[in-house]
C-alpha cells in the first residue's frame, strides 16, 4: 500500500512541477497556445481576498481599465478569485472578452470592466509593455517570517550587494511606505524608474537604520528567439517550468530553456541557452555525489565554449529532475542537510492540495516525508517516512510558504511543534533544530 501512494505522490508531484501557476502575471503558458490564453497585465500577490494588484503592464486592458497597483481584484464576472483559481476564472473567456472585476482600493468598493487580450508572444521583449520593477529585479531578495519581512540575499555585483544589508534584516519601509509582505514591497518600487533613489528602513537587533541606494533594472532582456542554439538540438524528454526557471531534460545533458534573475542558478553564472553537461566532473547521470559537499560544479556548453560553474548544493533536485535518477532523490527536495541554518534532515515532496493523500483528511496541504536523514533533529524525534508535516510551530505548510521556509529563520536549539498527518490521524510532535554538522 506504502509503495502504491508512494507511486500517486509521486505522480503528482511531477504534475505540480511541470504545470505550477506562474503568479507573476496571472498566465502559465506551459501546456497552452500563448496566442489563445487571455492577459489582463497586472502582476500580483495573493491575499486572503484575491489578487493584490502589485504592477500594471504599460500598454495592456489593465492599464486601459485603470488599474492600479495596491488594488485587490476579488472576483471577475462575480467569481472569486484566488491565486490558484485564476485558470478557472480567467481561461474560461476569450481574448476580446469584456469582463467586470470588483475590487477593493483603499477600502471602497468598486468595479472596472476590463478588455482581455491575446497574451503577446514578444511580452518579455517589447518594450511597448514596460513591466514594474519589483524587489527581486532590483536585486534584493526578501522573504516572510512571522509578519516579518526579512532580507535573504542580494544579487551579486547590485547595487544593494555593497549597499549595507545583512542577512536578517527586517525590512519595515520603502520609500516611506510601511511594508511587511512581499506584495507589500513590490508595490513600493513598482513606480521606480532606473536612477531612481530607492530607500529603505530596517530594524537590525531593533536598533532602526536607513539604507539608500540607486536604483537599478537587472532583468535581463531575453535574446532574439531565433538566436543560435549552443549545440544541436536534441529530443528532450522531460520539463520543469516554474515562474523562476525553464528546463529541458535530454539524454545527458539539461538545456536551460528561461531562467529569471531571481533564481539560484543564475546568480551562480548559469543563464539562458546554457547547455549543462556535467556535474563535479562527471556526465549527469553517472554523477554520484550531488550531495557530498556545499556546492556542485557545473560543466556548462556554450555557443561561445565550454565553461564551470560553482552552484550550492541545494539545487540538486531540481538538477536530478528528469534525469535517471534513484527514485528516492526524485523531485524532492533536501531540508537543511547541506544547509548552514538549522536542519530538520528530511527529504520532502510539497504536497497539491487536490493530492489523494489527503482524502478524508481534515487538512490539504503539507510536506510528504519521502526520507529521514539517520542523526538529525527530524529522526530523533521520530518522524517517519510518508508522515505529512502540515505545520511548523501552529504555520501552515503550503505550497507558497513550504517546508523549507518554515524551518529557515529558526536558530540552532529551538524547540518547534510540528503537526504531523500520520496514516490518516493528526499528531504533533516536538523537535530541536540544530545545524547540521
Amino acid at each position: 500500500m506504502k509503495d502504491k501512494m508512494s507511486k500517486i505522490i509521486r505522480i503528482f508531484a511531477l504534475f505540480a512541477l511541470m504545470f505550477s501557476t506562474a503568479a507573476v502575471f496571472a498566465q502559465d503558458d506551459s501546456d497552452v497556445d500563448v496566442s489563445a490564453i487571455p492577459f489582463m497585465g497586472i502582476r500580483y500577490w495573493g491575499v486572503d481576498e484575491g489578487l493584490l494588484v502589485t504592477g500594471v503592464i504599460a500598454n495592456t486592458p489593465a492599464e486601459a481599465a485603470e488599474l492600479r497597483a495596491g488594488d485587490v481584484v476579488m472576483s471577475v464576472e462575480g467569481e472569486a478569485i484566488q491565486v490558484d483559481t485564476v485558470r478557472e476564472v480567467v481561461w474560461k473567456f476569450d481574448p476580446g472578452t469584456t469582463v467586470t472585476l470588483r475590487m477593493d482600493r483603499d477600502g471602497d468598493n468598486i468595479e472596472r470592466d476590463l478588455t482581455l487580450m491575446a497574451r503577446p508572444e514578444d511580452l518579455f521583449e517589447n518594450e511597448t509593455y514596460a513591466i514594474p520593477l519589483d524587489l527581486g529585479s532590483v536585486g534584493l531578495f526578501v522573504g516572510e517570517c512571522n509578519g516579518q519581512l526579512l532580507v535573504l540575499g542580494a544579487l551579486a555585483g547590485s547595487e544593494v550587494s555593497t549597499a549595507g544589508f545583512q542577512l536578517y534584516d527586517r525590512i519595515v519601509e520603502i520609500d516611506g511606505d510601511a511594508v511587511e509582505t512581499i506584495g507589500e514591497a513590490d508595490i513600493a518600487v513598482s513606480d521606480l524608474s532606473e536612477g531612481d533613489v530607492l530607500s529603505f528602513v530596517i530594524l537590525r537587533d531593533e536598533r532602526e537604520m536607513t539604507i539608500k541606494v540607486i536604483t537599478e533594472d537587472h532583468r535581463r532582456r531575453r535574446p532574439p528567439r531565433h538566436r543560435p542554439s549552443p549545440r544541436p538540438r536534441t529530443e528532450l524528454t522531460s520539463a520543469y517550468v516554474s515562474e523562476s526557471i525553464g528546463l529541458g531534460y535530454g539524454e545527458g545533458f539539461i538545456e536551460v530553456q528561461s531562467i529569471s534573475p531571481a533564481h539560484e542558478l543564475y546568480a551562480a553564472g548559469i543563464r539562458r541557452y546554457d547547455v549543462i553537461t556535467a556535474a563535479n566532473g562527471a556526465p549527469l547521470e553517472e554523477a554520484k555525489d550531488y550531495f557530498s559537499g556545499d556546492d556542485i560544479a557545473l560543466t556548462v556548453a556554450r555557443q561561445s565554449g565550454t565553461f564551470e560553474f560553482e552552484a550550492r548544493s541545494s539545487v540538486a533536485p531540481l538538477l536530478l529532475y528528469g534525469l535517471d535518477a534513484p527514485v528516492e532523490q526524485d523531485r524532492s527536495q533536501w531540508l537543511g542537510l547541506h544547509e548552514k541554518q538549522v536542519t530538520l534532515g528530511v527529504r520532502y515532496i510539497q504536497l497539491e492540495p487536490d493530492n489523494p493523500y489527503f482524502e478524508g483528511a481534515s487538512v490539504n496541504h503539507g510536506a510528504y516525508v519521502a526520507e529521514v536523514i539517520e542523526g538529525l533533529p527530524a529522526a530523533k524525534a521520530g518522524i517517519k517516512v510518508g508522515d505529512v508535516i502540515v505545520a511548523v510551530a501552529g504555520e501552515a505548510v503550503t505550497m507558497e510558504l513550504d517546508l523549507r521556509n518554515r524551518i529557515y529563520f529558526h536558530k540552532p536549539g529551538d524547540q518547534v511543534t510540528l503537526d504531523v498527518l500520520r496514516e490518516g490521524e493528526m499528531i504533533q510532535i516536538e523537535v530541536t533544530l540544530r545545524v547540521a554538522s
